[in-house]
């Protein structure tokens, strides 16, 4: 296994998050029509994770949420909206939460704090030496992700190579295979954000903790994989459906 001090090596050292509001991309202008939009909409969740979800739902707004939980937090209920533009009602389900900023990234909107997105032991920092993917799905390249993070971690079990396999709903849009990319020295993060980005319909929340960035070193470093072959880290993200898929429409459509 390799020792903190690899680890630590291979951690993101700066994290770009200028925000872009000029880009000459069909798909960055349309996200930026979707975020400039009129609206009255109030999500009803209690919680801002949660309201954040409602409002990328509801607008079809790719999305990336790296949550810092603070215990202090106040519990919010209702959001302070009366109407304007989507962004506007983002940065109102904010407001109670100053220390997460939004920042659009080309194809995708973020969501995170300052203080703790370049931190050495947030696990999104993380490099994957070399990462790819070609025609497949959200679950598919999900699933090689944690591979990845695997034979990283724990690089004495995949000596003799690895096997492959994994599930999900059959209704599923995260079935779609439409998801090619490579590349070396990716952080989680990216990786994350790139498998959104091609799938298009997806939102991906992560939730982190003051506690497990505390200390001396990560809090994963040295835990062993557990009983379904996964890294402690491996299920810490989510990935949200923006929208049903066609194929459970037509799915719906057949059981008629």
């Amino acid at each position: 296994m390799k020792t903190f001090t690899q680890i630590l090596l291979t951690l993101t050292s700066v994290v770009s998050i200028a925000a872009v509001w000029s880009v000459p991309h069909t798909s960055s202008q349309t996200l930026i029509s979707k975020l400039e939009r009129q609206t009255e909409f109030l999500p009803q969740s209690a919680l801002p994770v949660e309201q954040l979800i409602e409002v990328a739902q509801q607008f079809k707004i790719p999305m990336a949420i790296e949550w810092l939980e603070r215990s202090n937090a106040k519990p919010q209920t209702v959001v302070t909206f009366s109407g304007g533009s989507v962004l506007q009602l983002l940065n109102a389900i904010l407001q109670e939460s100053s220390e997460h900023q939004l920042v659009v990234e080309d194809r995708m909107l973020r969501v995170f704090s300052q203080a703790v997105v370049s931190h050495p032991f947030n696990f999104l920092n993380l490099h994957i030496s070399r990462y790819q993917v070609t025609d497949e799905s959200l679950l598919g390249a999900q699933a090689m992700l944690r591979t990845k993070i695997n034979m990283m971690l724990y690089p004495e079990l995949y000596k003799h190579g690895y096997g492959g396999g994994y599930g999900g709903a059959a209704d599923s849009g995260f079935w779609v295979r439409n998801i090619s990319f490579s590349g070396q020295d990716l952080t989680i993060r990216e990786i994350l954000m790139k498998i959104a980005e091609a799938n298009g319909n997806a939102v991906w929340v992560v939730r982190l903790s003051p506690e497990e960035l505390a200390g001396d070193k990560p809090k994963w470093l040295g835990v062993a994989i557990n009983e379904y072959g996964h890294a402690p880290i491996n299920d810490r993200w989510r990935f949200i459906a923006l929208s049903e898929c066609e194929r459970s429409k037509r799915l719906q459509l057949t059981a008629r």
